[in-house]
């Protein structure tokens, strides 16, 4: 039960790291939407973007994103204790695989919802 509050303190950390970079530093210099998610998401399904709509997203991104690399790193650190050399490149497969899955699933589920609002 205490990996449980571990993985949600992990989870607000690198959600906190992620706003800064994406929302505030990018939201300065006007170019809220030049991440490769945010990309792909608009254009694979179409949505049209404005100022208020874009800066949604990206919040929506953000959080996604700090969700799925919290995830394999949670893995990583806490469950797993690295023995040998060969577990712990194993254990690193496993977290990529289970990286690159999570982006192609949430990226598609989030595009498909944000269709079926109008956007």
């Amino acid at each position: 039960m205490k990996y449980v509050g571990y993985y949600f303190i992990l989870l607000f950390i690198i959600f906190i790291i992620m706003y800064i970079i994406n929302i505030v530093i990018k939201g300065k210099m006007k170019r809220l939407g030049d991440s490769a998610g945010f990309k792909y998401v608009e254009k694979h399904f179409d949505l049209d973007m404005n100022e208020t709509r874009a800066r949604k997203l990206a919040k929506i991104l953000t959080l996604n994103d700090s969700i799925i690399i919290s995830i394999p790193i949670y893995i990583d650190i806490f469950l797993f204790t690295m023995d040998s050399p060969l577990k712990m490149i194993l254990f690193f497969i496993l977290s990529f695989v289970l990286f690159v899955v999570f982006i192609l699933i949430s990226y598609k589920t989030i595009g498909k919802v944000l269709k079926k609002k109008g956007w």
